[in-house]
């Protein structure tokens, strides 16, 4: 394996620990790190709202790892920046309408 599939599938192992993190999580997490944290009262589960965030990232580091194990490595680099940016706001556009409109009191 090249350096370059390592790398992808060490950014994907990195997603999948955050997912774990969340899973595991009691207080209230949301994908976004740079922004003060939703407080536990505005939302309706938080357990479940928590499990629904980590599935998404669990998902989305899968999907690195499955790039790293299968493409060639003159292409997985490409590949994967090409999925990433993409990908993010994917991520984002999926927490946003369903998961966070789910389980927020309004």
């Amino acid at each position: 394996m090249s350096h370059e599939k390592y790398f992808i599938i060490v950014v994907g192992l990195i997603i999948i620990v955050s997912a774990i993190y969340y899973y595991t999580s009691q207080k209230p997490l949301t994908i976004y790190h740079n922004i003060r944290p939703i407080l536990a009262k505005n939302i309706t589960n938080v357990a479940k709202h928590n499990h629904a965030t980590a599935l998404l990232l669990f998902i989305y580091g899968l999907i690195f790892i499955l790039e790293g194990v299968i493409f060639d490595q003159t292409v997985v680099l490409h590949i994967a920046i090409f999925t990433a940016v993409p990908g993010m706001f994917v991520v984002m556009a999926i927490y946003e309408f369903f998961i966070r409109r789910k389980y927020s009191k309004r």
